[in-house]
């Protein structure tokens, strides 16, 4: 999809459709993704996994690397969980070798303007 602004390619996630009431209702600002990632700064647009959800449009402002073992209560709370093992939980059966010192990208945004 392109931004209709300036003509780029509009850069997108998809997320779980659990979380697409938090994005609409602005309580969700962040996603951890393991490995690195391309989002960079600037608009996002953000799809349910079913499709079922309509897209969010988001301005990124942050894209961090970090450790599970560092990520703020906020981090883990918006990710659906409240520790960093827990996280580690979460993502295990798509990374079987991930620990909580292994590193993870984290996008925050704000509502687009």
């Amino acid at each position: 999809m392109r931004d209709a602004l300036n003509g780029d390619m509009m850069q997108n996630i998809i997320i779980a459709d659990n979380h697409m009431e938090s994005v609409e209702s602005g309580t969700k600002t962040i996603a951890v993704r393991v490995g690195y990632c391309s989002i960079e700064p600037g608009p996002l647009e953000i799809r349910s996994a079913s499709g079922f959800w309509p897209a969010s449009r988001v301005h990124v402002v942050s894209v961090q690397r970090k450790a599970i073992s560092s990520l703020s209560a906020d981090e883990l709370n918006q990710s659906g969980v409240s520790t960093s093992d827990a996280m580690v939980k979460l993502f295990l059966p798509a990374f079987p070798c991930l620990s909580t010192e292994s590193d993870v990208t984290v996008i925050g945004w704000k509502a687009a303007a």
